[in-house]
C-alpha cells in the first residue's frame, strides 16, 4: 500500500464517522426514536377528536389500542419510524354510536407511512394525519389512592 492511499482511507473513515454522527436515532433503537408508550387520539386530519376515546400503544412490533367500539392491533412490517401496517385485527363489534369516527381512524391508520414524535406529540403520517398525546383516557386512569385501596 502506498503512502498516498493511506490519507484517502483516513478521509473516507472520517467521512463515514461524520455521516454516522448525523443520524437522528440511536443505532439499534427498535423504536426509531418513537417512545414506546400509551397515547390518546386528539386529532384526525385538520379536525379534533373531543371525546378522546381512541387509544394507541406503540411497541417495536406494531401498535394496538381501543376505539369506542373495538380493540385493535396491527403489526408493522418495516423498521420505525416508517410504517407499513398489516391489515388491522379488530374485535369485530359494529353498530355502536361512534363507529363512523372509529372507522375513519382505522382507515387512516391502515394507510399510514411514517411516525414522528416531537414535543410530546406523536404524529402518524399518511393521506390523513393522526395526532396523539401521551396518556390514557380519563375513564381508564386510576389515581394512586384508588389503586392503593383496591376493591375496598
Amino acid at each position: 500500500m502506498s503512502f498516498t492511499i493511506r490519507p484517502a482511507l483516513a478521509l473516507a473513515a472520517i467521512a463515514t464517522l461524520t455521516l454516522a454522527a448525523c443520524e437522528t436515532t440511536p443505532a439499534g433503537d427498535p423504536m426509531g426514536g418513537i417512545p414506546a408508550n400509551d397515547y390518546v387520539l386528539v386529532g384526525i386530519g385538520n379536525g379534533t377528536v373531543p371525546l378522546r376515546n381512541i387509544t394507541l400503544t406503540t411497541r417495536p412490533e406494531g401498535v394496538s389500542g381501543r376505539g369506542p367500539c373495538n380493540g385493535y392491533a396491527a403489526r408493522n412490517t418495516v423498521p420505525l419510524p416508517a410504517v407499513a401496517f398489516e391489515p388491522l385485527q379488530t374485535s369485530g363489534v359494529s353498530g355502536c354510536a361512534d363507529e363512523a369516527v372509529e372507522q375513519r381512524f382505522f382507515q387512516a391508520l391502515q394507510q399510514a407511512t411514517e411516525m414522528e414524535y416531537y414535543g410530546g406529540v406523536l404524529r402518524i403520517k399518511g393521506p390523513t394525519w393522526l395526532i396523539f398525546e401521551s396518556g390514557r383516557p380519563a375513564e381508564s386512569a386510576t389515581d394512586a389512592l384508588s389503586a392503593a385501596r383496591g376493591n375496598q
